[in-house]
């Protein structure tokens, strides 16, 4: 027999005070288990497509990794429509007979038990662990308890916890109305690795916490911006150029849909990746001179390699992107980098992958890879360019060398 305990919840995101919870009913009532189980739909709260169940659900497991004792069930995962925690339990009772099965909840969730759906039934499947705040509302909890008893013959267990004053509705308005020592707080509020997760994904905002003031891409001025930038690329890019650049652009855009980052943002950074490929190797090569660009040894014997930096500053300059993340993504789509951002690896792939490219090996598994298993692809990426730098005698970018290493030891 084990003894499991089940935390429930939107985690919209998850927070350090559920994990203090989760930790505190772990240890009080010696539980084997903790089971993080994400909401599908709660039938009590209206969830916006802000943020997705999935993120929800990574969002706890990057939250929970390396804590043995804690696993996230994702079974709400698949219910398409409102969940009710009366159906999972009852359902999770009957997969474990044998266990003893405890739902954590607070005290604010104890007090309007009565009014949850079907009561008698989460009485019957699990017994409620309640976090309670101050020892001296014992009593009162106590009295709730025993009325909670009498009607469902519910089963209560106690748990002595420390108030923590965070909540998941204060979190998403500070990241949202980005002001100064907010990120500190969040610092407190979040583990590191949520708080990472949420920047590295653009969650709860339009650009992130530490993002400078840019353009509202993910506005309703998008559709604008696109003809805007599209009418500048059209008049300065080769056809040919320009195919590719609308296939990076909805490549991008695809990935992005798939890995949980903002469409809008990723098309417009695969739309001017390569913004300044109108120009040649001696012209790109002045121009990063006379813009003061840093240019490498390796860029000064393959000048064609500036073009991204110089795309870079073009789009900053001639196109008024000012997102940062954007400009970093058209920098290193080339080489790539060590450690890349979501966005830096989703527009060096889409660069690879998109539909118009046809020449390179293996292209079908690594388009495959891109939306099943990311990080594989970028390496098979890396791998086959330096394979074929090699085969043609061009010279390896070293950034490209420290690239596949990176990504070939994850």
């Amino acid at each position: 027999m084990s003894r499991i305990g089940i935390l429930g919840g939107t985690f919209n995101p998850i927070h350090n005070g559920h994990l203090y919870i989760a930790a505190e009913a772990y240890r009080q009532l010696g539980l084997d288990e903790v089971w993080i189980m994400p909401d599908g739909i709660p039938p009590h709260k209206d969830q916006d497509d802000e943020v997705t169940r999935y993120q929800r659900i990574e969002m706890c497991e990057t939250a929970i990794h390396g804590i043995s004792y804690m696993k996230v069930i994702a079974r709400e995962l698949r219910t398409d429509g409102r969940s009710y925690s009366y159906i999972t339990l009852s359902q999770i009772r009957k997969e474990h007979p044998a266990d003893e099965l405890y739902f954590i909840i607070g005290e604010d969730s104890l007090n309007m038990f009565p009014t949850w759906v079907h009561p008698e039934l989460i009485a019957q499947a699990v017994i409620l662990a309640v976090a309670v705040r101050h020892e001296e509302e014992n009593r009162d909890i106590k009295t709730v308890c025993e009325d909670l008893r009498q009607r469902y013959g519910a089963l209560t267990a106690l748990l002595d916890t420390e108030y923590m004053d965070i909540s998941s509705t204060e979190i998403r308005n500070m990241i949202r109305y980005d002001l100064p020592g907010n990120r500190e707080k969040l610092s407190y509020m979040l583990p590191k690795s949520v708080l990472s997760y949420i920047e590295e994904h653009r969650l709860y905002s339009d650009g992130g916490i530490e993002l400078s003031p840019k353009m509202d891409i993910e506005s309703s001025d998008f559709p604008k911006i696109k003809a805007d930038i599209s009418k500048k690329l059209e008049k300065k890019l080769k056809p040919s150029r320009y195919t590719h650049t609308i296939g990076v652009a909805y490549t991008a855009a695809s990935l992005a849909m798939a890995h949980g980052y903002p469409m809008d943002v990723a098309f417009i950074a695969g739309f001017l990746h390569d913004c300044a490929k109108y120009m040649s190797p001696d012209e790109l090569l002045t121009f990063c001179e006379k813009k003061k660009i840093d240019i490498t040894d390796a860029e000064r014997r393959s000048p064609q390699l500036l073009h991204a930096k110089a795309g870079a500053y073009l789009a900053r300059h001639e196109y008024g992107i000012e997102d940062e993340d954007i400009l970093h993504a058209i920098t290193v789509h080339t080489t790539g980098m060590p450690g890349m951002s979501l966005l830096d690896e989703i527009i060096f792939t889409a660069d690879y992958i998109e539909p118009n490219r046809d020449k390179a090996k293996r292209l079908t598994e690594i388009r495959q890879a891109a939306f099943k298993d990311f990080q594989l692809a970028i390496q098979m990426i890396l791998s086959d360019t330096i394979e074929y730098l090699k085969e043609t005698g061009k010279d390896i970018d070293e950034t490209t060398y420290r690239t596949y290493e990176y990504y070939k030891k994850l």
